[in-house]
């Protein structure tokens, strides 16, 4: 019996079976202390009158203590593990007992005639016997208790029969040497049994952590693996070494970091192998079969020396964690950087120590892209924005970085390298680029792009700061107009705090109410009569005096400001105009961020009830941007409009994609033709075809057409023999307050008088076509006119 190999009783079984196994090993030790201390007293103490009894004391003596020796050749190694250790129990009891009987009862035999000092060696002898039972037979206190009290009895029965009353101390100091003796059996029990019942909980507890792995390893999807202190695999289970596609036979003594592929993963579980440190979810990659896998590893350092864990797969945790990594640096139409990742890089770039390692950034938006989206629907949008991304790229020089910030707004970085004028150059190969045809199924797309350039060195600003300055430059480039670029200069960014300044005196004005609506006559041309007014904000601002539409209109809509300002201007204008009287219309603008606000027609709603103008009167202008935007949408809006009783202009006509699908898809009222063709209408001759050829399909389609910006007599001249119905401009009157309105004026709805040839012109002209008729007429031959009249007949 070993003491490794325990059968799986319970606790009381498990002591008596360590109890033996701790006899069966220290058996040898106590029968040699026997054998020696019965030698030594017989030396000692047998003489000529006693040879015969310490003789046969001695033979008894060592026979019991040989017995010991062969307990368990009389015990059948066939019987269970706990019945062989109950029989060896009784059998190392009835030798100990046995033996106790023999020095006991030896003792005052042999020292019956010894001398005093005979006596003394004699207690050693036996007290050198007592602590070897006590080491040797712990397992059986029993007896060890069972010798102890034997054999003080007997010795103290020897004491006095040597010395009578005399004796009577030795006697107590050997009953005081008893009783330590027994108390140190039974602290060396309780320590004995304290480490057993220990170790059979722990026996347990591993035999049921065991079960539990083994029962984990079959239905989960980790794998247990152990390596030994140098690291190399051991007790491969079948299905780690199905799970690393080699088979457990072939991966047995392999290196475990063998098992991965090299790079810094591999390295961080070869050092904590090597270091022994524990580790928890290490990630490393291998092939299996081919397919590239990642396994992550946990793992325990063991007191053995060994090291054991468990392996599981994450690859597709691992790559959907990549995939989002992507997502999170890369635009997922594109596949360029993101802006987040962009402006990572660019930070990188600025990094640099050398003041002369400068970079430049280039942001490019395309112009009009939306309108692609808007005629052609988003997935040929995309389309053509993965295009674009490929042929910015293959421009792309190494070193270069380029990324979609998002939209169609595009960054290139890269080092500089050149002065101001190599960045034009640089440019121009951009945006030349972009410029050859997109063949996208059959169909022929041409792109061009605004282009803002932008420069920093080193501890001169940091990234934000060169993609503000680089947005101003784009700012401005598409302020110039399309298809071209703008360098950043300092006066750009005083231009920008400028219109952060407009913003914010505007907010307040908007509170204060320092804003004013003015009102510009619109005259029918037919009879030189004012028929409405268009409403037109003026800011009189304190410090800076009256500014004009043009100076924060655009600032209003680029901050949200368009919104509140126009429902005021809305509510100001239909209440100031009702109380006039009459029957002239209000013109209002509308802008495409108003046409997206959710108060619109509850605001507009509110206007008509609280002012009582009729809905009839009231004519609201949006322009093709508005339409292009959101187009479904804002067809809506004007049909809510439209609902009311509210006439629809379109503005502007002319300046943006003059899309006849427009005027299709609403029945507008009228339609505005812009200042831009007004201007040169007398001198240029394509003017002229486009207001002639807008103003009859207007006619056509039952709608009034009105010139804006009508500034000199010959323009009205022409514009009405082109057939327009309608005009206004300096001409005619400039926007005034309706306050500066006299009541007659009011009335007319007129702020200064019209001159009389504008009001007679078009009445003038008729006469003079009837005289010049009159006068062809008169000049004809009877003759001719007789030839005609018998035709006729």
């Amino acid at each position: 019996m070993t003491a490794n190999v325990w059968p799986l009783t319970g606790k009381e079984d498990h002591i008596l079976v360590r109890r033996i196994d701790d006899l069966v090993r220290l058996t040898p030790l106590a029968s040699l202390a026997g054998m020696f201390a019965a030698l030594a007293l017989a030396i000692l103490l047998v003489d000529g009158d006693n040879a015969l009894v310490g003789i046969g004391w001695l033979a008894v003596a060592v026979t019991v203590n040989l017995a010991r020796l062969f307990v368990l050749q009389m015990v059948d190694e066939g019987l269970p593990e706990i019945m062989r250790a109950r029989q060896l129990m009784s059998g190392f009891l009835v030798i100990g007992l046995a033996n106790s009987l023999t020095f006991a009862i030896g003792l005052p035999l042999l020292l019956d005639s010894a001398t005093g000092l005979e006596a003394a060696v004699a207690f050693l002898i036996v007290g050198g016997l007592l602590a070897g039972l006590i080491v040797a037979s712990r397992g059986a206190p029993a007896i060890v208790r069972g010798f102890i009290l034997l054999a003080s009895i007997g010795a103290g029965i020897a004491a006095y029969r040597i010395g009578g009353e005399l004796a009577v101390p030795m006697m107590i100091v050997l009953l005081a040497q008893a009783g330590i003796l027994l108390q140190l059996v039974r602290s060396q029990e309780a320590f004995f049994l304290d480490r057993i019942v220990q170790e059979h909980a722990r026996r347990e507890s591993d035999a049921t952590v065991r079960i539990l792995l083994n029962e984990y390893e079959e239905n989960s999807s980790d794998w247990l693996w152990t390596a030994d202190d140098d690291g190399f695999l051991q007790a491969v289970s079948e299905r780690f070494g199905s799970a690393s596609g080699r088979g457990a036979a072939e991966i047995e003594g392999l290196a475990l970091a063998e098992l991965f592929d090299a790079g810094p993963e591999r390295d961080r579980l070869s050092a904590a192998l090597w270091q022994r440190e524990p580790f928890r979810d290490l990630t490393v990659p291998l092939h299996v079969a081919g397919s590239l896998r990642y396994w992550a590893l946990s793992a325990m350092p063991q007191h053995d020396g060994r090291i054991s864990g468990f392996a599981r797969d994450v690859t597709d945790a691992r790559m959907a964690r990549d995939q989002i990594k992507e997502m999170a640096h890369y635009d997922g139409l594109t596949g360029l950087a993101n802006r987040n990742l962009f402006l990572h890089q660019l930070r990188e770039a600025l990094k640099s120590d050398n003041p002369a390692e400068r970079v430049a950034l280039f942001t490019l938006d395309l112009d009009n892209f939306k309108s692609v989206n808007d005629t052609q629907g988003h997935g040929v949008g995309d389309r053509l924005l993965r295009n674009i991304a490929e042929r910015l790229a293959g421009s792309m020089r190494k070193g270069d970085i380029i990324a979609r910030l998002g939209g169609d707004e595009f960054a290139v970085l890269f080092e500089l390298k050149a002065q101001d004028r190599l960045l034009a150059r640089r440019t121009h190969q951009l945006t030349e680029a972009l410029r050859g045809p997109f063949d996208l199924g059959g169909q022929e797309y041409r792109v061009t792009a605004s282009v803002g350039v932008a420069r920093c060195a080193p501890g001169e600003c940091d990234a934000e700061e060169l993609m503000r300055r680089a947005d101003l430059a784009l700012y401005a480039a598409k302020a110039r107009g399309r298809d071209g670029f703008a360098l950043f200069e300092p006066a750009l960014d005083e231009a920008a705090r400028n219109r952060r300044s407009i913003e914010t005196d505007l907010r307040k004005a908007i509170r204060r109410r320092e804003l004013e609506v003015h009102y510009q006559p619109i005259v029918d041309l037919d009879r030189g009569q004012v028929i409405g007014h268009e409403a037109l904000v003026r800011w009189r601002h304190p410090q800076r005096g009256m500014i004009l539409p043009d100076a924060f209109i655009g600032i209003a809509e680029e901050s949200g400001l368009i919104v509140p300002l126009g429902e005021w201007i809305i509510a100001e204008a239909m209440r100031e105009v009702a109380g006039w009287g009459g029957d002239t219309q209000l013109a209002i603008n509308l802008s495409p961020v108003q046409m997206r606000s959710a108060n619109l027609i509850p605001a507009i709603t509110s206007a008509l009830e609280s002012s009582g103008i009729a809905p009839d009167r009231v004519e609201f202008e949006i322009t093709e941007s508005a339409l292009m935007r959101n187009s479904e949408a804002n067809r809506a809006v004007l049909l809510k409009l439209r609902e009311l009783g509210i006439r629809i202009a379109l503005d502007d006509f002319g300046t943006g994609y003059s899309s006849l699908s427009y005027l299709r898809s609403f029945p507008f009222d009228k339609i505005k033709i812009d200042k831009c063709f007004v201007d040169d209408v007398v001198e240029q001759a394509d003017s002229q075809a486009i207001i002639a050829a807008v103003t009859r399909l207007a006619a056509a389609m039952g709608m009034r057409t009105t010139a804006e910006g009508v500034e000199r007599i010959d323009q009205l001249d022409m514009l009405r023999k082109l057939g327009c119905t309608e005009a206004q401009g300096f001409l005619i009157a400039r926007p005034v307050q309706g306050s500066e309105l006299d009541d007659e004026e009011a009335e007319l709805a007129l702020p200064t008088p019209l001159p009389p040839e504008i009001i007679d012109y078009r009445k003038a002209r008729r006469a003079a076509l009837r005289r010049r008729k009159a006068k062809k007429s008169a000049g004809k031959l009877p003759g001719v006119r007789a030839g005609k009249d018998a035709r006729r007949a």
